[in-house]
């Protein structure tokens, strides 16, 4: 028993270095706070590490302190890369992290961070000495570039980058319109405010810039006023920014409010902008993220601090869509139908309808969310995976066929056909 014991005792012994091999380039502190975001791809970070050495003469101070600064820095990446108060991730998913896992303390090897590290500061926030003076913690800034982990990741494998996305399913399509109150009309707003139209343009810098598909407020009016009527939209406290989003076929819409504070700091007068950003999910208004992004207080113009705050916010934002798009998009291209009643039907005829839509949609789409029901109105959310099914064109003529298998008595046309609503009249 003795014997057994002490087989099991060593084999434990022997694989704790294997263990501590498998970590030693992990950050010892894991301390560090997200600042802000410096251009869309870099992140302002303040960091702890952690160092001690001792040789036979005492402890070796300037030693000690190197090993600490190299600890900051793999804390500053690892906020990074598992992201915090403020921070998204880098890595989300549990696929992500499984994949990450074998890497994980490759990655943390000090020579290969520093391609990551594009600025620290030339002075320490703090220096203390910690274990009764037998270790020293330092605190210091540094600007990491959350681009160049990802680009990384993404050539090892680890994530899955916008292009093999877009090839794969598609980057959804973007709008950006400003927030409003219930009522008025966005387009209106970016007509007459610069600020308003100065945010709209970054916001559709940053996202062409990577390559996602956008569609510009004032190429769409047109559309939408023609669109308005067929959508019945009346009164005062519509959501138009959705309204308009959903009848020129956006995928997700962005909104955003911008604030500009302004104070005198001795003679000069100094800017602080701060930017709310919120995306929506277009076929059902469904809010994906929301984010406040904050620019330096600064005497530059206002056009510039603006720009600085709607980047920051939009970091987090993305990704946040991104995921929502990777997922939602798996089950199925989806679409808003919905089916006006224009003939003249008497109500047990309405049921049958009603019953005849429910088993169209059913049959050709592989899954269904009933919205209204309505004495003149169905709407559905639909998602399709049919790969025939993809366009509007082709999902029309399949309902059609469809429905007049179970609905013989009337004729299904369309009012309307975009990449996200479809309008169809029953006569």
């Amino acid at each position: 028993m003795k014997r057994l014991m002490s087989l099991v005792i060593a084999g434990i012994l022997a694989l704790v270095p294997a263990f501590l091999g498998a970590q030693e380039n992990l950050p010892k502190s894991r301390e560090a706070v997200f600042i802000e975001m410096n251009g869309p791809g870099e992140v302002l970070v303040k960091a702890k590490g952690i160092g001690g050495v001792s040789g036979m003469f005492g402890f070796k101070e300037e030693e000690s302190l190197k090993i600490a600064l190299e600890d900051a820095k793999k804390a500053a990446v690892y906020l990074v890369v598992y992201g915090g108060a403020g921070l998204d991730p880098v890595i989300k998913t549990p696929e992500e992290k499984n994949k990450f896992a074998s890497f994980e303390n490759d990655f943390f090897w000090s020579e290969n961070l520093r391609k990551y590290i594009v600025w620290e500061a030339q002075s320490l926030d703090s220096r203390v000495k910690l274990a009764g003076g037998d270790k020293i913690k330092v605190e210091k800034q540094f600007r990491i570039s959350r681009q160049a982990i990802i680009t990384d990741l993404t050539e090892r494998g680890i994530l899955q980058g916008t292009k093999e996305l877009a090839e794969e399913i598609g980057l959804p399509t973007m709008m950006a319109l400003p927030d409003v109150k219930p009522g008025q009309n966005p387009l209106e707003q970016l007509r007459t405010d610069a600020v308003l139209k100065q945010g709209a343009s970054v916001i559709e810098s940053y996202l062409t810039a990577r390559k996602y598909d956008v569609i510009a407020p004032d190429q769409a009016e047109q559309i939408f006023q023609q669109h308005r009527a067929q959508l019945a939209l009346k009164g005062q406290e519509e959501d138009l920014s959705y309204a308009i989003a959903l009848s020129v076929g956006s995928d997700v819409y962005i909104t955003y409010t911008i604030s500009i504070e302004n104070r005198m700091v001795g003679s000069t007068q100094v800017h602080k902008a701060s930017v709310s950003v919120r995306a929506y999910e277009t076929t059902t208004a469904r809010l994906l993220g929301t984010e406040t992004g904050y620019s330096e207080e600064s005497a530059a113009p206002a056009t510039a601090l603006v720009e600085a705050a709607i980047t920051n916010a939009l970091n987090n934002v993305m990704s946040r869509i991104n995921g929502y798009w990777t997922d939602d998009v798996k089950i199925g291209l989806q679409y808003k139908v919905i089916f006006n009643l224009t003939g003249k039907f008497d109500e047990d005829t309405r049921y049958d309808i009603a019953d005849a839509v429910s088993k169209t949609l059913k049959k050709i789409c592989n899954r269904t969310k009933e919205n209204v029901v309505s004495e003149k109105t169905i709407d559905y959310l639909v998602w399709v995976s049919n790969k025939d099914m993809q366009s509007p064109t082709s999902f029309f003529r399949e309902t059609r066929r469809e429905f007049l298998a179970n609905f013989s008595k009337g004729k299904l046309r369309q009012i309307n056909l975009n990449r996200k609503l479809m309008i169809l009249g029953i006569e």
